[in-house]
């Protein structure tokens, strides 16, 4: 009598591990194909912000674009990053992005300059010029992380109203904020310099990820971050 039931357990026992092991794979297929499409996506993303800024007057240009991109794949889930580049790229006047963002880069280079003429010491007011110069460093550093996010962000803003907010984003976040700029600007640069082949495969996208997610965290802590 109790042989037919166990007969037909055993019989389902095999194909119920077998739906199992299917599901399992499955599964398992779906976050690989995943992690692949991630990668490519990356690494494709990458090789068009370095190939557009090789003409180095078009880097805000490539990283506002990129910025935007991210955006896109991030938040939205459009994961098509190459044409949403290309399409970032011609929907922004070129002049306007480029001030808009060349504008703070070129800061960052005149503050560079004041501090290393003035970091050879000498009288006091060197040193006063020193401090006065880091700490205007330290403020375009962070105001242009700022600048970045938020001319991809507000493409229809005016450049002085980013400029503005950018500004006072880098003054409230400068104790926080700061040092992670600082530390993801540089360390970009002296990785870079030990080896350029991780430009190719994937640096400068990491970086601008970086400064994304630095800017972010930055506006979530100060009231007003729209221009």
């Amino acid at each position: 009598m109790t042989s037919g039931p166990l007969y037909s357990g055993a019989n389902l026992a095999p194909r119920n591990s077998a739906g199992r092991d299917r599901l399992l794979s499955d599964g398992a297929r779906a976050r690989i194909v995943t992690v692949l499409r991630s990668c490519f996506n990356f690494l494709t993303l990458n090789l068009v912000l370095v190939v557009t800024s090789l003409l180095v007057v078009t880097i805000p240009m490539a990283i506002s674009a990129a910025v935007t991109a991210l955006d896109r794949w991030r938040v939205d889930g459009e994961d098509r990053v190459v044409r949403e580049f290309f399409a970032a790229l011609r929907s922004r006047p070129p002049l306007r992005t480029t001030l808009a963002i060349g504008g703070p880069l070129a800061a960052i280079a005149l503050a560079t300059e004041e501090v290393h003429y003035f970091a050879r010491g000498g009288s006091p007011v060197n040193w006063v010029c020193l401090g006065f110069g880091s700490a205007a460093l330290l403020v375009a550093v962070v105001a242009t992380g700022h600048v970045t996010v938020l001319e991809s962000r507000y493409p229809s803003a005016p450049i002085t109203d980013l400029w503005s907010l950018g500004i006072r984003l880098g003054i409230h976040n400068f104790v926080v904020t700061g040092p992670l700029f600082v530390v993801e600007g540089a360390g970009a640069v002296l990785v870079g310099l030990a080896d350029p082949a991780l430009v190719l495969i994937g640096l400068p996208l990491v970086f601008v990820s970086l400064v994304r997610l630095t800017s972010d965290f930055g506006a979530r802590r100060a009231p007003g971050s729209r221009p």
